[in-house]
């Protein structure tokens, strides 16, 4: 059994981590006005994800559940928040074109699909599973809005 700082840790990561990616989608909003309905509405959804996450300290915190600080993959999680940052900066320095910006949340979004961060395990709560479930069909759902995104790069065009 994991230790409560430690599933508050791991929770508080992966809200951080959601968070982070909800302030640079509003950066990209600002910076790209063609795009910032689409950016717009990711970030809210990113912010909704930071606080089902959030929720479930006081779950944890009762002992209705418990998070196993192991299958977020912190060192993997911890890389992610870095890139976001990095992206984050270029954003607020306006040094990013469009399709960079469009490749980043794409690479954002199935970065989190392809590291397996929503993966359900068979000893997870329930809670646990909806939890993990939303998320995974929402980031899927994302990666999807910006493939389709009508504010797309037109070829020759530096965004």
């Amino acid at each position: 059994m994991h230790s409560l700082a430690e599933q508050f840790e791991a929770i508080g990561l992966m809200a951080a981590h959601e968070s982070a990616i909800a302030e640079l989608y509003r950066a990209y909003a600002a910076r790209f006005p063609r795009c910032e309905t689409l950016f717009l509405r990711l970030a809210e959804d990113e912010v909704e994800h930071a606080r089902l996450i959030s929720a479930l300290a006081a779950k944890v915190r009762t002992g209705e559940v418990q998070v196993d600080p192991g299958r977020f993959r912190a060192p993997a999680l911890l890389s992610s928040l870095d890139f976001v940052r990095e992206r984050f900066q270029e954003a607020q320095k306006g040094e990013v074109s469009l399709a960079a910006a469009l490749a980043a949340a794409r690479d954002l979004e199935l970065g989190l699909i392809e590291k397996r961060f929503f993966d359900i395990l068979e000893g997870d709560a329930p809670e646990i599973r909806q939890l993990l479930q939303t998320l995974a069909d929402e980031t899927g759902a994302h990666r999807a809005r910006i493939l389709e995104a009508p504010c797309q790069v037109e070829e020759g065009e530096d965004g």
